[in-house]
């Protein structure tokens, strides 16, 4: 009866060792002008985390999770420095019987504050900013997408899943931000002081806002606002189809 125990116990040992993710990490820096610093992500699974610092340079740290070690040699991580910038992209090699995209690659970036997020896409995984103040493009499709202390220009857009957007205090270079969802809340968060002037346009969801704007309800389907806050300098458009929006004073 030991024996048997003792057998049983090394198989399932055996079997979680065989069932264990493999994992690896890539690390690489770029020394960068903070003033006209350009970063661009492609990832396909995996969630993206981009934090803004006092540094002249772009950390990014890929970490890796594939099923076993034949999972992991499909996967590449492609960092690059050309004259727009540092790009990233995860890959995935194809095989003779299919294109093989299981495993993911996680991204923690630090970044320039002022760094310019030029095109940040996601395919499935959730996307967070925080303290980036150059202006920016970001998709996802099926991941959220999460950003505070934006300052610029921004265009965002989510398949399926929702958006929180914060901006901070004195945003004079500020003229435009566009937020699309299909499946997802938005919820924006402006300064109080802002000159903004505002559309939204939902098919499925409330509208509400902390401006004393006045939201309607459609002829035959969903709901729209359309109003100006203060001088209306910034144009701000919000479209969902499933979702409700929020607008907020910081």
């Amino acid at each position: 009866m030991k024996n048997e125990i003792l057998l049983t116990l090394s198989l399932l040992m055996l079997s979680s060792a065989t069932l264990a993710d493999v994992k690896d990490e890539i690390k690489q820096t770029f020394n960068v002008n903070s003033s006209a610093a350009e970063f661009r992500l492609n990832n396909v699974n995996g969630d993206v985390d981009i934090i803004g610092w006092k540094k002249d340079i772009i950390s990014v740290t890929a970490i890796i999770t594939a099923e076993d070690q034949e999972g992991r040699n499909r996967i590449e991580v492609d960092m690059q420095e050309n004259s727009r910038g540092v790009s990233v992209e995860t890959r995935y090699k194809k095989t003779n019987w299919n294109n093989n995209s299981s495993g993911s690659v996680d991204y923690e970036v630090n970044v320039p504050v002022g760094t310019r997020l030029s095109d940040i896409e996601l395919v499935n995984g959730s996307l967070t900013i925080k303290n980036v103040s150059g202006a920016m493009k970001l998709q996802t499709v099926n991941g959220g997408i999460d950003a505070t202390g934006l300052a610029n220009n921004s265009e965002i857009s989510s398949v399926n899943g929702s958006v929180d957007v914060s901006y901070i205090d004195g945003i004079e270079q500020l003229d435009d931000i566009s937020i699309e969802t299909v499946n997802g809340r938005v919820v924006l968060s402006l300064p109080a002081n802002i000159n903004a002037d505002v559309e939204v346009e939902t098919m499925h969801g409330s509208i509400k806002n902390d401006f004393g704007l006045s939201a309607k309800k459609n002829m035959f389907t969903g709901r729209s606002l359309e109003g100006m806050i203060g001088s209306g300098d910034v144009q701000v458009d919000i479209e969902t189809v499933n979702g409700s929006v929020k607008i907020k004073k910081n």
